[in-house]
Formats: structure tokens, C-alpha cells, sequence
């Protein structure tokens, strides 16, 4: 499920919360919010719902636009290698595509 990660940070930032602070109350680690915010990573959709609780929000409100809940399957890729890709674990096609690290 595609979100939106800059509306989520932008909630959260409006909420007067940090990072790891925010990502404590959600149950989630401060790591994890961070690779959400930034679209590195989809969250589960139970992690999707522990951010939206503490946000205060319905969870459709995060939900990317354009983007369909199940993802886009590439010509030759099996089902479960393209969850693989989607979810980004370390090491997966995911983590090569990620923003530069310098800031």
C-alpha cells in the first residue's frame, strides 16, 4: 500500500512530535517512520494503522494518490518476488534505489 510520507511527516510535525517520539507512541521503530516519510519503505497495513491512530486520522487520508493497493507487477516477475521488491527489505532491489544519503 502506497502512502503518502510527506503528508504523514508533515501530521506528525504538526503534532509537535519528533521522529522517535512519534514512532514510540506508534509502536514502531524511529527507523522505520523515517523510511516511511521519505517513500523508501510501504508500511504494513497494520504499521499503517498504529501511525494513523496516533496521527488521529482515517487511514484512506495517508493513502498515496494514483497508487493502487496491490502493487504493479513486473512483465516476468513472480508474485512473491515482486512483494519482495515492494516491501524493501536490506538488500532488495528496493535499497539500491534509495535517495541519496547526504545531507
Amino acid at each position: 500500500m502506497k502512502t503518502d510520507g510527506g503528508l504523514i511527516r508533515r501530521k506528525r510535525i504538526s503534532l509537535g512530535h519528533g521522529v522517535n517520539r512519534f514512532a514510540a507512541l506508534a509502536g514502531i521503530s524511529g527507523a522505520a517512520l523515517s523510511r516511511i516519510e521519505n517513500g523508501l519503505r510501504s508500511p504494513r497495513p497494520e504499521t499503517l494503522k498504529k501511525i494513523t491512530d496516533v496521527l488521529g486520522c482515517p487511514i484512506d487520508e495517508v493513502i498515496a494518490e494514483g497508487h493502487g493497493a496491490a502493487p504493479e507487477v513486473q512483465p516476468g516477475a513472480s508474485a512473491a518476488g515482486n512483494d519482495e521488491a515492494t516491501r524493501g527489505p536490506a538488500g532488495s532491489p528496493l535499497s539500491s534505489k534509495s535517495a541519496p544519503t547526504s545531507k
